[in-house]
């Protein structure tokens, strides 16, 4: 995407500026878009309406500033189940491929059992996971360009997805916030959600790791559909009856055992 197809997407832009100065005012915006002030009102109201923002007097502020759990949060929540998704997801890697790094604690996890590959490329969106893997000297890592968001590590904004437009991965790993049956794999944060979408989109097998506990719920910015995705990795304590009814939808779902030796297994309806 463009600055200028960026800039004429007016929602887009509007949230990219609550982004990074994570309020707006209504006069802000009208000198930005040349709008009047009763057109930008409803605008805001409209994304209210929507849970893109929340209206203040005279603006609004970011739906975001108190949603992002910070990543060192994040990564205490559910620890066995995202070390045994992560275990799994490296069953798909093998050196010398070309491999898609969402952020994400479950991701992250991934990096750990990604310091014994050799020979590869990473491409990402956060900074954390690029730290993480670059304890790799066998690795070639690169990064998007944007906005680091700080409470996350994820980098966002108009020009964050041309790495991804540039490049094809063999495989693409993303965590998500929700995941379901209608949406597929959710993001509760619009331009995280748009990133993620650009990076998982550029490799041949896409991957969504996703613990048990965001099963069956939705979230703000659907990022990629069933239909979309290669396989579902999640753990052993999902809802058999849910997990049947995904791969009823034609998903392909595999179960990380939590506290048994590294492995999946599809047919044994756990």
């Amino acid at each position: 995407m463009t600055k200028k197809d960026f800039f004429q997407n007016t929602e887009s832009y509007i949230i990219h500026l609550l982004e990074v100065h994570t309020k707006v005012t209504v006069q802000e915006l009208c000198d930005t878009f040349h709008l009047a002030p009763s057109t930008i009102r409803k605008k805001l109201a409209d994304m209210e309406k929507n849970g893109l923002l929340i209206r203040t007097h005279g603006g609004a502020i970011s739906v975001d500033a108190n949603r992002d759990e910070p990543m060192d949060k994040k990564s205490l929540i559910n620890i066995p189940q995202k070390k045994a998704i992560a275990s799994v997801a490296m069953e798909f890697v093998t050196n010398g491929n070309t491999i898609a790094l969402g952020g994400g604690s479950t991701v992250a996890e991934l990096c750990v059992y990604l310091l014994k590959l050799k020979d590869s490329l990473i491409l990402t969106d956060s900074i954390i996971v690029a730290n993480l893997v670059m304890q790799n000297h066998s690795l070639e890592v690169r990064i998007n360009s944007g906005i680091v968001r700080g409470r996350t590590g994820c980098v966002v904004g108009p020009n964050s997805g041309d790495l991804f437009s540039a490049n094809h991965a063999d495989k693409a790993f993303i965590g998500c916030d929700a995941f379901n049956l209608e949406h597929g794999a959710c993001s509760a944060n619009i331009l995280v959600g748009e990133v993620e979408r650009n990076l998982l989109m550029c490799a041949r097998e896409k991957y969504i790791l996703c613990d048990s506990s965001k099963l069956d719920r939705d979230s703000i910015s659907p990022v990629a559909s069933l239909d979309e995705i290669t396989a579902l990795i999640t753990d052993d304590e999902a809802d058999p009856d849910y997990i049947n009814k995904l791969r009823e939808a034609g998903l392909e779902v595999y179960i990380a055992p939590v506290f048994r030796a590294k492995g999946a297994y599809r047919d044994r309806g756990i």
